[in-house]
């Protein structure tokens, strides 16, 4: 990851107070800026520029430079997103160079799993000489899925899939004698323990049409951890291997998924055919 940077760039006016100005959001560094609609997807990040503009420098010659930063990324509810991430400009300037201002650059990485939804990075400077303090908002769109109706623990867009890196879901999810079933999906309404730990465990059981259990996985696989922000869902995935001699017709796989600190179960089902 770079590391906060900052340049003096020449500035074509004053400013008599201090300010943060030209903030520019970019996907990549040194990259143009994106529009005001455009979406940050999860553990992407954010490419920031912003100038510091109206300081005061020390001396009459020798001009001497004193400022800091800070900036710090949120979520709509105003829970930060990221890090605070802070530093120091302290420049020596001749008197020539009194236009000159500096240009912060640095990198914002976004958490996993983010909601869609409005977001703000949230910018401060402080002036040591001039004894003054500026601040800015910059507002972003986060894209990823709507929590909004979620309410409790439960699977959202179960997709059977050709293969285990397909991109696109089956219109139809048939498959034929002998293929591996493969399918993905996210989990979410599982509460969130002491440091945004979570603990969801899933399991599955095959059932014929006639209602017979053909296969049974208590647990095919369990998610734990915590992180700095929420993590609103988790990424499941399963696959099955359908023998040569399975009998053509249709069949259906229950998905368990618990939620340890919740206390929550959920079951869903899910049909496919054998042609």
């Amino acid at each position: 990851m770079r590391l906060p940077g900052a340049f003096l760039l020449f500035a074509l006016a004053a400013h008599a107070e201090l300010a943060i100005v030209q903030p520019q959001l970019a996907q990549f560094d040194g990259g143009p800026s994106v529009a005001n609609s455009f979406a940050f997807a999860s553990a992407e990040s954010i490419f920031l520029t912003f100038d510091i503009a109206g300081f005061k420098p020390m001396g009459d010659e020798d001009l001497n430079l004193n400022l800091s930063w800070e900036c710090q990324a949120f979520d709509a509810a105003g829970l930060p997103m990221t890090a605070l991430q802070n530093g120091d400009v302290k420049v020596d300037l001749a008197p020539e160079d009194k236009k000159w201002r500096p240009r912060i650059r640095l990198e914002l990485p976004l958490p996993q799993a983010l909601p869609s939804g409005a977001a703000e990075i949230r910018l401060t400077a402080v002036d040591h000489v001039g004894a003054t303090k500026a601040a800015l908002t910059v507002p972003f769109q986060t894209r990823g899925l709507n929590l909004t109706a979620v309410t409790s623990l439960q699977p959202l867009r179960f997709r059977f899939l050709r293969s285990e890196d397909a991109p696109q879901a089956l219109t139809v999810p048939a498959y034929k004698q002998g293929d591996m079933v493969w399918a993905r999906f996210e989990m979410a309404g599982y509460k969130l323990g002491e440091g945004n730990s979570f603990q969801v465990g899933y399991g599955l059981e095959v059932f014929r049409a006639n209602g017979e259990s053909l296969f049974k996985q208590e647990e095919a696989a369990n998610e734990t951890g915590k992180s700095y922000y929420p993590r609103r869902y988790l990424l499941g995935s399963l696959s099955l291997q359908l023998t040569k001699d399975l009998p053509p017709g249709e069949y259906t796989i229950a998905l368990r998924i618990r939620d340890s600190i919740g206390a929550q179960q959920s079951e869903t089902k899910h049909v496919f055919r054998v042609e």
